[in-house]
């Protein structure tokens, strides 16, 4: 992180102080070309810190990194200081998180890497309501022996009910795999809770944080999950993806590197081909840009390096909640004055129950013609099952028409939403 960035210790940000939005949009290039965007859930804009860091890399020291040698020893040191910062970022151990090409291929190979600890009649939980990343590469598990057993959503609200868990928890549970919220529901499942109840069955748990990642502040060790998983590509960085795992379950899971990284290197044991180099030390961007937010908000006050990045993304998370929660308002009471929507999940913007990202159909009409609509206006949305065609199917959507879906982040500006909501109006009329 460059000295500059450093965020002041004193004067905490007030619970009021409104996110100065003409600061933000300031960083997001793509913001000035003319369209309201609303596809954040699919992958969130870079700010030009992520562009910076990524093009000095690569203009500078695009070489292999961990040499003697200076452009080598620099591409070392910007790479280990993103891996560092990032591991900050969610409260974790530099050697506890993996960074790999997406959120899939990182469960596809932790499925792999824990396979052999499991035997045949082992459980394993998992989700109709999950994005497939979470949910595929473990019910493949069942060709090996496995039995996997489905905790299955409301087929109204597309919810997930904890107290249905207690039903399939059994001394055979292994292992429990659940988003922490679902990328077209979008409402907060209880991770803690799940975790506990998980725990006392003698199970690990999975947690599938793609969808939470980009708009509150990640606390792994408070949860206390023991496999955690998000892509940066959804919180302003480059087409990579995060896997966190405790350190004793990410050495007690099996090599899935070359045969020369033994049983105790980790993360590089699973990680197979490494890392992305310059995507990688692009994330301290992220970083970047989180401080930036954080100390333009707190102007005027001392600044002290000593202060934990986790300590400044609490009130910049603070920000992004409370803004998220304002501009989501007309969209929800929109939606609710029709008795032709049929929104997933719970119907509010309340930040304490959802994230800003809505899924809807409407009677009558296609999602694809509601979109096409939507397009001639330049409000960029999309429909689909967005690779969580289970839920769909579970709810009685067609999976292929699929939902239409609205998601916002806290770039996203009140304009942004009037033009969303006045545009979907004249559709529907």
């Amino acid at each position: 992180m460059s000295e500059e960035m450093e965020a002041p210790r004193s004067g905490a940000a007030s619970q009021n102080q409104p996110l100065d939005m003409e600061f933000v949009r300031a960083q997001f290039p793509p913001l000035d070309n003319g369209w309201a965007f609303f596809e954040n859930a699919g992958g969130s804009y870079v700010p030009r810190q992520v562009i910076d860091r990524m093009t000095t890399y690569m203009s500078e020291t695009q070489v292999q990194p961990g040499a003697a040698y200076g452009p080598s020893a620099s591409a070392f040191e910007r790479v280990d200081g993103a891996r560092r910062l990032m591991a900050d970022m969610i409260n974790a151990r530099e050697e506890e998180i993996v960074i790999g090409p997406s959120t899939t291929l990182n469960v596809y190979v932790l499925a792999n890497a824990l396979r052999p600890l499991f035997h045949e009649g082992d459980e394993i939980v998992v989700t109709n309501q999950d994005h497939e990343a979470n949910g595929g590469a473990w019910r493949r598990l069942s060709e090996f022996g496995m039995v996997i057993r489905e905790w299955e959503v409301d087929s109204v609200t597309g919810e997930l009910d904890p107290a249905d868990l207690d039903e399939l928890l059994s001394e055979k549970t292994r292992l429990v795999c659940f988003p922490h919220v679902s990328n077209l529901v979008g409402s907060l499942n209880d991770v803690e809770l799940i975790t506990r109840k998980a725990h006392d069955a003698g199970a690990w748990v999975c947690v599938d944080g793609v969808a939470y990642a980009p708009h509150r502040r990640m606390d792994v060790k408070a949860w206390d999950v023991d496999f955690y998983l998000f892509s940066y590509y959804k919180v302003y960085g480059p087409h990579i993806a995060c896997l966190y795992g405790k350190r004793g379950a990410m050495t007690a899971a099996r090599n899935q590197n070359h045969f020369f990284f033994g049983e105790e290197s980790v993360p590089q044991k699973i990680n197979p081909g490494g890392m992305m180099h310059e995507a990688v030390a692009a994330l301290q961007g992220v970083a970047d840009y989180l401080d930036g937010i954080y100390w333009h908000h707190e102007r005027g006050n001392v600044r002290d390096a000593a202060m934990l990045f986790q300590s400044r993304l609490i009130k910049v998370s603070n920000l992004f909640a409370a803004h998220e929660e304002n501009i989501s308002k007309p969209l929800v009471d929109y939606l609710l004055t029709r008795k032709d929507v049929r929104l997933l999940g719970r119907a509010t913007s309340d930040g304490s129950a959802r994230v800003p990202t809505f899924s809807f159909t409407v009677e009558g009409k296609s999602s694809a013609e509601i979109v096409a609509g939507l397009h001639r206006k330049n409000i960029a949305v999309n429909n689909h099952h967005f690779y969580a065609k289970r839920l769909l199917d579970a709810v009685g959507i067609d999976a292929e028409d699929g939902v239409v879906r609205a998601s916002m982040v806290h770039y996203t500006s009140p304009g942004d939403v009037t033009r969303l909501v006045e545009a979907l109006h004249a559709v529907l009329k």
